[in-house]
C-alpha cells in the first residue's frame, strides 16, 4: 500500500533500520532495498527531543527598589496536566488559515552501533525531510529529503571513530527482535544531495496500523473525547512495536499528533487534552531539543517483547503550543534494543516548521510553481 511514510522511507537512505549493536565482526553483503518500515504511529520514532536536566523557573520580583535580602525565590515546576493543558489552551488559538496547501518540515536522526575492523561504535544519522501535502488530496504529495549523514553519537563514540582511522565508509548491522543483528552491510558516512519524491496514494500518514489520507486528518474533531473514539477506532489489538494495552497504544497513538502528524492547532489542543487524562504521563521540566531550543517537557514510557522499556520524551513551545521535537530513549534495554546501555538515545525529530500556504513546492529543477 502506497503512503506518505513509504515514500519518506524511499527517500532516505537504506541503512536506516531500527537500532542495535553488530557484532565484532560482519559478513559483508549487498546493499539491501531502501527499507519499507517508517510509519507515522510506531513507538520508536525517527523523532526528537535532547533531554535536559529539569529546571525551575524563576519569579521576577517587583518591589521596592531595594536588593532581595535572601535568594530568589522560584516557582514550582509544572506538572504534566498543567504542561499538556497550558499547551492545549495555544494550540486552540493556533487555526490553520486557509492555504491550499500544508508544509511540515523536519529533521530526524537515528542511532546506529556500527563497527569497522574490529571495533564497533555508535553513529547518528540524520535526515531532513520536507514535505508539501494537498489539504484538498486532489494533487500528489512531495517530499524533498536530504541525508545529511552520519556522525559519532557521543564523544566515547567520536573518539573511537577517530581510533579506527575516521574511515569514509562503516558497516551497519540490522537489528532482530531476538537482540542480535544481522549481517553487515557498507554505508557510507557522508550525506548527499536534495531529493525529490512524489507520492499519489491516498493514504499518506497512519493512526496505528491505520492508514488515513491528509483530508482524514483535516476532519479529525477537536474535542478530546470525540478525538478519543475516533482514535479507538483504529485499535486492534495493538503487537509488534505497538502497545496490547488499550490505554497505552492510546497514549502512543495520541502523541503521534503533536509532534509527527502535522494536525491543526485545535486537533492538536485535543489531542493534549486527551493526553493529560491518560495515566503514566510525567513532568521533564524545561528541556532542551538537539538544537537547543528550550520548552517544557512531558514524557511517557512504552514496554513490549520486541523493543524493551523505552522512554518518549517531548518539548513543547510554551508560548505557542507547538512541539519543538521529541526523543526516545531507552530505560531498559531488550529485543532490538537489548545491546544498548539505559539511558541511550535511539533517535529523535525536531520540528523546523509547520505552515500552510498557496505556494507549491519547488520541482525538481528548482523551479517555484504557484497554485493557479
Amino acid at each position: 500500500m502506497k503512503n506518505h511514510m513509504k515514500s519518506l522511507a524511499d527517500a532516505r537512505p537504506a541503512r536506516l533500520d531500527p537500532p542495535g549493536t553488530p557484532p565484532l565482526t560482519f559478513a559483508l553483503t549487498e546493499m539491501p532495498e531502501k527499507s519499507r518500515r517508517f510509519r507515522a504511529a510506531a513507538l520508536i520514532p525517527a523523532g526528537g527531543l535532547a533531554a535536559a536536566a529539569a529546571a525551575t523557573v524563576a519569579v521576577l520580583v517587583i518591589g521596592s527598589g531595594e536588593a532581595p535580602s535572601g535568594p530568589t525565590p522560584s516557582a514550582a515546576p509544572l506538572t504534566a496536566s498543567q504542561i499538556l493543558l497550558t499547551a492545549a489552551e495555544h494550540s486552540s488559538q493556533d487555526h490553520p488559515g486557509t492555504g491550499k496547501y500544508l508544509l511540515f518540515r523536519t529533521e530526524s536522526g537515528t542511532v546506529m552501533t556500527v563497527g569497522s575492523g574490529s571495533s564497533t561504535y555508535q553513529m547518528t544519522d540524520r535526515t531532513s525531510n520536507e514535505t508539501w501535502l494537498s489539504r484538498a488530496g486532489t494533487e500528489p504529495t512531495r517530499v524533498i529529503s536530504q541525508d545529511l549523514g552520519m556522525t559519532p553519537t557521543t564523544p566515547a563514540d567520536a573518539a573511537a571513530y577517530q581510533a579506527a582511522g575516521s574511515p569514509a565508509q562503516v558497516l551497519v548491522g540490522k537489528p532482530l527482535p531476538t537482540g542480535k543483528l544481522g549481517p553487515g552491510t557498507p554505508a557510507g558516512v557522508a550525506g548527499g544531495a536534495r531529493r525529490t519524491s512524489t507520492t499519489d496514494g491516498a493514504n499518506i500518514y497512519a493512526l496505528g496500523a491505520t492508514s488515513i489520507s491528509v483530508r482524514d486528518l483535516e476532519k479529525l474533531p477537536a474535542d478530546p473525547a470525540a478525538l478519543r473514539t475516533a482514535l479507538l477506532k483504529n485499535f486492534d489489538g495493538g503487537g509488534s512495536d505497538l502497545p496490547t494495552d488499550r490505554e497505552q497504544w492510546l497514549l502512543g497513538v495520541a502523541s503521534t499528533l503533536i509532534a509527527e502528524i502535522p494536525v491543526s492547532g485545535p486537533v492538536r489542543a485535543a489531542a493534549f487534552r486527551l493526553i493529560a487524562g491518560l495515566d503514566g504521563v510525567r513532568p521533564l521540566g524545561v528541556v532542551a531539543d538537539q538544537h537547543g531550543r528550550e520548552g517544557q517537557g512531558f514524557a511517557f514510557t512504552a514496554t513490549n517483547a520486541f523493543t524493551g522499556s523505552i522512554e518518549h520524551r517531548f518539548v513543547i513551545d510554551a508560548a505557542t503550543g507547538r512541539a519543538l521535537g521529541e526523543e526516545s530513549r531507552v530505560l531498559q534495554p531488550g529485543g532490538t534494543t537489548a545491546h544498548f546501555g539505559p539511558g541511550s538515545l535511539l533517535g529523535y525529530t525536531v520540528v523546523l516548521e509547520q505552515r500552510v500556504t498557496d505556494q507549491r513546492t519547488m520541482d525538481p529543477w528548482g523551479q517555484v510553481r504557484r497554485a493557479g
